[in-house]
């Protein structure tokens, strides 16, 4: 009985070791990963965080490795890697404390290579889709607050670059390209500062096509919802 007992305990006593020794080993691989990231070694202290996930898939270190990894991409520039670790965090842990935070950084990874208005918006877009998902899914975080500040010049950057492409369309008499895309303007994005130009152009473009009827509706929305600005009285003086 003696025996069997002891053919019990054993193989409990090294699983209990083997459990202590993988926490230890996980915990000192972190700290290790943390010591190249405060050296400013982002890109090997990102591969050691990634590393932790490998060697240790099941533990806490395991996902606080992988934002670290992300942190420490981002430092690096790296967006490419940065997403993909974000893209598969998100997807095998999606009910984790940490999806806030991944959301986040995947938005402002995109939001840090928003181009200018002249070029395509995809990195824009994509900035507005995950701060947007951010922002209604996790509305008390700590992130939320700064996405919808980022999300403002989002939208107003989506809408100057829909306005360029308008005026470009003006000007090769695409009217119906430019209709598009001032309608999408003051439909979509109707909180930015490039709605009453959109007003102002579709009069204009009416106006060049004998749609007069179409034209005063624009001008009475115009009027009605921005009396003093700008474009307003630019559109009342023709």
């Amino acid at each position: 009985m003696k025996k069997f007992l002891l053919l019990l305990i054993i193989p409990f006593l090294l699983f209990s070791c083997s459990k202590k020794d993988e926490k230890t080993s996980a915990e000192i691989s972190y700290v290790k990963a943390m010591k190249l990231l405060k050296s400013k070694n982002y890109s090997e202290a990102a591969s050691d965080f990634e590393k932790i996930d490998d060697d240790f898939p099941f533990s806490k270190w395991a996902l606080k490795g992988q934002t670290m990894a992300v942190y420490a991409r981002y430092k690096d520039e790296d967006y490419v890697k940065l997403l993909t670790v974000v893209d598969d965090f998100l997807r095998l842990n999606s009910s984790s404390e940490y999806v806030p935070y991944m959301l986040y950084m995947k938005g402002l990874s995109y939001y840090n290579q928003i181009p200018n208005i002249e070029r395509a918006q995809d990195n824009t877009q994509q900035a507005s889709f995950a701060f947007r998902e951010l922002v209604a899914r996790f509305s008390n975080s700590d992130y939320a607050s700064d996405a919808k500040e980022k999300l403002i010049f989002v939208d107003e950057h989506l809408a100057g670059a829909r306005m360029s492409v308008g005026r470009y369309q003006i000007k090769n008499k695409n009217y119906i390209g430019a209709i598009g895309n001032f309608s999408e303007v003051i439909e979509r994005y109707r909180q930015t500062k490039q709605v009453p130009e959109a007003y102002f152009r579709l009069i204009e473009i009416y106006r060049k096509v004998g749609l007069k009827t179409e034209a005063e509706k624009a001008q009475k929305q115009l009027i009605e919802r921005f009396p003093e600005n700008y474009w307003t009285k630019l559109a009342e003086k023709k």
